[in-house]
């Protein structure tokens, strides 16, 4: 990612993750008190139908019970053996005129019947047999009693019911076997709860029956759209009623999605304007950032020929002004050491190249390799091949670093050489790993420390036999290299100084040093010895 885009990134995530936190938070704080606040309604909205039934329930149960243990009333059933004028006289003078009464009082009561059961006397509709109850469906005589009951006739007007009192009998009440009840239109005695019902379901049912259902407009057009509804109950005292509200979730929380689609909608704006802000405060430092990556990229091709300079106090001021003034010191110094140092490398390398031409060198070898086999030499043919390897390992075309193979091949050939010229007066023993991955190394390695075993070591020990021993191996992804003889060994004054000062005819601070150039510290040489009987130097490589 580019710099602007990280802090653009940055900047969004720093800002956007509280935002987010804080957004979520209040969405579902939100949506939980208006969810809260629904059901609250719907559960006040059943207690307030619930109330208002009750109400009503308790004052035509009352009112039922004052005409069922009125002296007026119980006496009617007297009246069924009297002669048909005195059953005239109270009939029209006396019942009705109670009834008429209780009428002009409750004008909402559409009837009220006696059911006589105890002869044939009937009254229009205000006293009528018992056998008028039996095509309701309803009911059975088990399920009138002494107290108020409530059902549904099949015209669908309310009937509330009881047994009617026999007249006192010496201060205990009891009960005949007729009834009295009122008939109620029940769409007056419901007719408010059509208003409660707006976008509800409601339903009254009693112990027995269902007394009242009803369903919105707006629910029964959309009904196969609600799948999931909202119910609420509550239990009317006075007469055991159950209300059961229901209402669709849909409708009901459709405010709380409405509120939701509005909070995403703000946090949306929020992101967007984070956004765009951030583009225009990151756009302000990319434009500095930029002409300073460009800058660096035209001084890493070698351009130094730049002026720049920024007036501003901040820190990208700062580092574009000590830029320049990096600039400006690395001029220096190329004009006065730089240049003059590649002039006097480049005329050492042509004086080398002028000296040791490789062509010619391997041309020569090759014929005197070729005059040593015609004329029966095999040890001079032996020491050309051994001098052409070393060269061309050597030389390396150039090169500062070659495969490990080639380096092995030089100190190889270079050891097999020693030994011609010094008519074999020391052996050697390799322990080479024959695995050895394909890895580059610094040119003539072994060769120095190799050379300084055998020409400060082996050859002036006079009294034993020369022993040198060449160890490299891959251990864990390390290549340990180990030079060890058993020659004269050097002095603990000398050791301590020979890889921290130039001394010539030992080249172990050149290995030394470029070891630990390309490597790092700790690749550097280990040197041990034991005057008068050991040498060993190691040192590792990393795969």
């Amino acid at each position: 990612m580019k710099y602007r885009s990280k802090l653009v990134f940055l900047c969004i995530l720093v800002s956007f993750l509280p935002l987010s936190v804080m957004g979520f938070f209040c969405y579902n704080q939100t949506i939980k008190l208006l969810r809260a606040r629904e059901l609250s309604s719907l559960e006040s909205t059943v207690t307030s139908v619930s109330d208002s039934l009750d109400s009503k329930i308790s004052i035509y149960q009352n009112l039922l019970s004052y005409l069922a243990n009125s002296n007026v009333l119980a006496q009617f059933s007297s009246y069924n053996d009297a002669n048909a004028y005195d059953q005239y006289e109270y009939l029209n003078y006396t019942m009705d005129v109670f009834l008429n009464a209780t009428y002009l009082q409750h004008p909402e009561i559409r009837q009220i019947t006696i059911y006589n059961a105890d002869g044939p006397m009937t009254h229009g509709k205000q006293l009528r047999p018992i056998s008028d109850l039996e095509g309701e469906r309803w009911y059975a005589p088990y399920k009138i009693s002494t107290q108020p009951t409530w059902y549904k006739k099949k015209d669908g007007s309310l009937l509330i019911i009881q047994y009617l009192c026999e007249p006192y009998l010496t201060y205990i009440r009891s009960y005949s076997k007729n009834y009295i009840a009122i008939q109620l239109n029940a769409d007056l005695f419901f007719g408010d709860l059509d208003r409660v019902a707006d976008n509800f379901h409601i339903q009254i049912d009693s112990p027995s029956q269902t007394l009242f259902s009803y369903k919105s407009d707006s629910i029964l057009e959309n009904a196969s759209d609600f799948r999931k509804w909202v119910t609420r109950n509550d239990l009317v005292d006075s007469s055991g009623w159950n209300v059961t509200l229901e209402r669709p979730e849909k409708m009901i929380f459709a405010s709380v999605r409405q509120m939701g689609r509005i909070i995403i909608a703000i946090l949306f704006f929020c992101v967007v304007v984070i956004f765009l802000i951030t583009q225009l405060f990151t756009s302000f430092f990319e434009q500095k950032i930029s002409a300073l990556h460009y800058y660096l990229q035209r001084i890493k091709e070698g351009h130094l020929n730049y002026h720049i300079h920024d007036d501003s106090k901040d820190e990208l001021g700062d580092l574009t002004n000590n830029l320049q003034a990096m600039i400006d010191e690395i001029n220096r110094l190329i004009r006065e050491d730089y240049q003059t140092k590649i002039e006097l490398k480049k005329t050492q390398f042509k004086a080398l190249q002028a000296q040791i031409n490789p062509h010619f060198l391997y041309n020569c070898l090759s014929l005197i390799n070729n005059k040593a086999l015609m004329n029966d030499r095999p040890e001079i043919s032996q020491m050309s091949q051994l001098l052409s390897v070393f060269y061309r390992t050597t030389l390396n075309k150039g090169k500062s670093e070659t495969l490990l193979q080639n380096e092995i091949k030089n100190v190889t050939s270079y050891i097999d050489i020693q030994r011609l010229l010094h008519d074999n007066i020391f052996d050697v023993m390799y322990q080479i790993d024959p695995n050895l991955p394909e890895i580059e190394v610094p040119n003539l390695l072994l060769q120095p420390l190799v050379e300084n075993s055998i020409i400060h070591g082996i050859l002036p020990n006079k009294t034993k036999r020369g022993q040198l021993f060449v160890t490299v191996t891959n251990v864990m992804g390390q290549i340990y290299f180990t030079i060890m003889d058993n020659g004269v060994g050097i002095p603990q004054e000398k050791l301590s100084t020979l890889l921290t000062t130039d001394s010539s005819g030992y080249g172990l601070k050149n290995v030394h040093d470029r070891l630990i150039l390309a490597y790092g510290e700790g690749s550097g040489l280990t040197i041990n010895s034991i005057p008068g009987q050991s040498t060993m130097i190691t040192f590792k490589v990393p795969v």
